[in-house]
Order: C-alpha cells, then structure tokens, then sequence
C-alpha cells in the first residue's frame, strides 16, 4: 500500500511581460497557488491553480482554504492507497462542491506523481504519447485598434501563426480592430475572436456577419455565460462557428450545451473542469458527438499550463490555445514551458517535466 503522506501550498505573484484585458478584467500578474503531494516512498508531485474570480468564482482565499480544509485531507485519507488510482482521482471530485480550480490543482499534481512513480512523461501516461511540441495560438489583448494591430504584428515577429483576438469593448469598434489586424497581416493569417460574454444575441448575430467577410475562423462565448438558449440561437443563425467555453465547466454544462445544440466547438480549461481526470471524460463525451474542442488555459502558470498542454496533444484536439505561459515575466520554476516560433516546447523529465523551488523533476 503506498499513501500520500506530505502535503504543501504555496502562493506565488508571476508578474506579466505585458497587460493582458480583456471584456471581462485586466490582468497584470498572476497568482500562482502551487501544491506539493509526497507519497512514502519519497515521490512528490506538482500542480497548480490560479484564482480568476471573474469567471470562475474563485479566489486566492477560496482556494487555498479548499485546498487546505476539504481537497488535500480528501487525499490523505488512511484507508486510501495510490495504487487504486481513479478512486484516490473520484476522491478529489468528491471532497467539496464546486471549487474546481482548487481540485484541478491537487488532480494535476497527482497526475504529475502517478507518471513519476511509472517513470514515464505525463503526455505517455495519459495516453501513451511522446511530444516535443505543440503550435498553439497567442491572445490579442482587447485595447484600441492600433494598440491592437501593434501587438499582432509583435505576435507574428515572434513566429505564431494563428491569433485569438479579445473584443467586447462596448464602443462600437470591434469591427475595427479585426479590420486593421487582418489589413497589417493579409489574408493567410488565422483570426479567432473571443468576446467573453460581450455581446446580446443581436449584437452577436450582426457583428458575426461582418466578421465573416474580414475570415474570421470562429468566435468565442459572444453571449452571458448562463445564456444558453441565447447561445443555441447564435449558433443556429450564424455563418462562422460558435464556441462556447464560459458556458461550459462540468460534464452537466457539457450534456446541457450539447442537448441544446448550443455550440459547434467546446473549450476545455483544467480551471473549469476540475483536473485532467474530469476532462478526459468530457473528452469522451464531445468525441462521441461529433464537435470540434480545444483545449485552452485561464492566466496561469507553468505547471498548469503545462498539463493542459500535454491534454491537448495526447488527445489530439482540433484548436489549440495555450499562451498563457509566454505571457510570464518570470515562471519562478524549473522545467517550464518554453515558446518558440510560435510552438509551445513541452520539458523533459518524467511527469509533468515542471519542479518549484526545492521539488526535483
């Protein structure tokens, strides 16, 4: 029988390289709640959340409290041995209602443990794959047009080739900030938009039809998050694929989203669904309808980002989204993610490849 023994919470400030906004907040660093699992036979694991309270509800305070008073004891359970795996998995699901961030923390550290103790990376251990990087899109911060076209043109210098662009500025010049990013960059660069929740369902209808003649890809959560039947609406109407990713955290929001037929693609944030463990499934589920999905990452930090990356390459996931790293001034971490030319570079090591202040790889 091997148990969990060791458990530790940290809380780090990553300051960002630059300002992300958007519809819903402006963001200047990121919090990093970091925990640490050691199991009796001298294993630890890593993993992470970060508190966005905007959209998930979630708060430092909440989640370390979480963490502290009902996920981790959950765990540490004496009758709870780590070889029967998914139960210690179902474990974390069950030791308190909603708290998903704080749960996607534990789960993900568990998961960097369980690849440790195999000695195999966290991408083979979900599903046998061996990755050395994935090309993934990067976030044009809603800001004026021509703040905006500056920094699409600062993404393109740096080698992506794929852009989510933020709107919902309420002040009539959505339109013109897709236009002058599509006029400084032609016709061959990919252009996603991202309202986070922004707009009514006239509104989306109306800008989605401009944004379709300036080839748009898809668009993102246009409408209030609790608004499905307003998403199924754009959905049904619109020219351009819809996405929802607000609307969707749980397996119940997904079955409820997809019964609708509220969404043609699903966004997947490990801050949502609680863990990779959770997310797997859901997997499943928009696999066995049909839809397209990506895989995408509040601001967070390296150990985060790195799992949901791995999810996103050992299940093959259509759309990519995961830049939240590059925006890290600092990832005060060994082994994290690094972007060149446009690609996430997955670290070595087994596990998830990350390790904090004193944790090895």
């Amino acid at each position: 029988m091997s148990r969990i023994i060791q458990t530790a919470i940290e809380v780090v400030e990553l300051p960002l390289s630059t300002p992300f906004h958007t519809s819903l907040r402006s963001a200047y660093s990121v919090t990093d709640i970091r925990v640490i699992i050691g199991t009796d036979d001298g294993i630890l694991g890593v993993g992470s959340a970060s508190p966005t309270a905007k959209i998930t509800g979630e708060t430092t305070q909440s989640i370390t409290a979480a963490l502290s008073d009902f996920v981790l004891p959950a765990i540490q359970a004496p009758d709870l041995d780590l070889e029967d795996e998914i139960t210690v998995f179902e474990a974390i699901q069950k030791s308190v209602v909603l708290n998903n961030g704080a749960k996607a923390a534990v789960d993900i550290a568990l998961h960097d443990l369980c690849a440790k103790r195999r000695a195999v990376s966290l991408a083979q251990y979900l599903n046998r794959r061996d990755l050395s990087e994935l090309e993934t899109d990067v976030t044009v911060s809603l800001n004026t047009p021509s703040a905006m076209e500056k920094q699409a043109l600062e993404w393109v210098r740096a080698g992506f080739s794929s852009l989510k662009i933020k709107l919902g500025g309420r002040d009539d010049r959505d339109i013109e900030r897709v236009q002058r990013i599509r006029e400084a960059l032609g016709t061959e660069m990919v252009l996603r938009v991202d309202a986070n929740q922004a707009w009514s369902v006239k509104e989306s209808l109306e800008t989605i039809d401009k944004l379709a003649a300036l080839g748009v890809e898809f668009v993102e959560q246009p409408v209030y998050r609790k608004d499905l039947l307003g998403l199924r609406e754009v959905t049904r109407h619109s020219v351009l694929p819809i996405a929802a990713d607000e609307s969707i955290f749980d397996a119940y929001d997904l079955n409820h989203v997809l019964y609708l037929q509220a969404a043609n693609i699903i966004n997947l944030k490990l801050m949502k669904t609680g863990g990779l463990y959770p997310a797997i499934k859901m997997i499943e589920t928009i696999k066995e309808a049909g839809l397209d999905w990506m895989v995408g990452s509040m601001m967070e930090g390296p150990a985060s980002v790195t799992a949901a990356a791995a999810l996103s390459a050992a299940f093959d996931s259509r759309y990519k989204d995961l830049d939240a790293a590059y925006f890290l001034g600092s990832q005060q971490a060994r082994g994290g993610p690094e972007y060149r030319d446009g690609k996430l570079m997955f670290p070595g090591g087994t596990g998830l490849g990350v390790s904090f202040a004193d944790v090895p790889n």
